[in-house]
């Protein structure tokens, strides 16, 4: 809880955490709140009585309008930043360097040429620049011409300014990391935009052998596994199940040599 939430409950005469409220003050001395208010300690915390209104108001910190002005606070990841951007490659790049799309408040733009239309959102960096490889061992060499690449860079994609730009797509193919994570990017581009669908190859026993990523717990598998349920994704979901593992987007990649 914030600092100026504190104050507020203290006002409405609503029980509060004193430890917690204390490590928010700006204070050297923690027993400096004592000349400001008198506690009492009731079921739940305890009720403080303000002793002196002119030092209790000026402990309200000015909220922050935007993330500049929220780190001269020092709390700027309260905030999202006021720009936002995604790489795309297509057909009409040269030399596998994508095009910039910048969405900010306004909207969004971009200079480089768009496909438009059709959209493969593939979520890491190795596939996205590999992604005429990546596209060919799913199944769906054709989507490489057909479509904008969108690098969506973890839960990067996921910002609510690049929400203009992914809504100008008729159908947006979304290629995840099968792990929780991944899973829940997918869950939460479709909850805002409806033509996203889940892009895999068809029959994952081909690639039974590369679930190599463990999870962290039985817990988070079994939450990957019934989100997978959850999202019509049965063939993911029991293959996660029988592996126990999860399987890194990087995978389904052929395994490239460089001189």
């Amino acid at each position: 809880m914030r600092l100026n939430q504190y104050l507020q409950k203290i006002e409405q005469g609503k029980a509060i955490k004193l430890e917690c409220f204390i490590t928010c003050l700006p204070f050297s001395d923690p027993q400096q709140w004592r000349d400001i208010y008198q506690a009492e300690r009731v079921r739940g915390g305890y009720l403080l009585d303000i002793i002196d209104v002119d030092k209790h108001q000026a402990l309200y910190k000015t909220i922050a309008q935007d993330r500049v002005e929220a780190a001269y606070q020092g709390s700027s990841h309260d905030f999202t930043t006021s720009f936002s951007h995604i790489l795309v490659l297509n057909q009409y790049c040269v030399s596998q360097i994508p095009v910039v799309v910048l969405s900010t408040n306004s909207g969004f733009k971009c200079a480089g040429k768009l496909l438009g239309k059709q959209a493969v959102i593939i979520e890491n960096q190795e596939n996205f620049y590999r992604y005429q490889d990546f596209l060919a061992a799913i199944g769906v060499p054709n989507y490489a011409d057909d479509c904008d690449i969108l690098l969506g860079a973890g839960n990067q994609i996921c910002h609510g300014l690049n929400r203009g730009f992914l809504a100008t797509y008729d159908v947006i193919y979304c290629a995840q990391d099968l792990d929780l994570g991944g899973l829940t990017i997918f869950q939460t581009l479709r909850k805002t935009l409806p033509q996203c669908f889940w892009l895999a190859p068809n029959d994952w026993a081909k690639y039974r052998e590369q679930f190599k990523l463990l999870p962290k717990n039985a817990t988070q598998l079994a939450k990957a596994i019934q989100l997978a349920r959850d999202l019509g994704l049965s063939q993911e979901a029991d293959t996660m199940n029988q592996t126990r593992a999860f399987l890194e987007q990087e995978a389904l990649l052929p395994i490239f040599f460089q001189d």
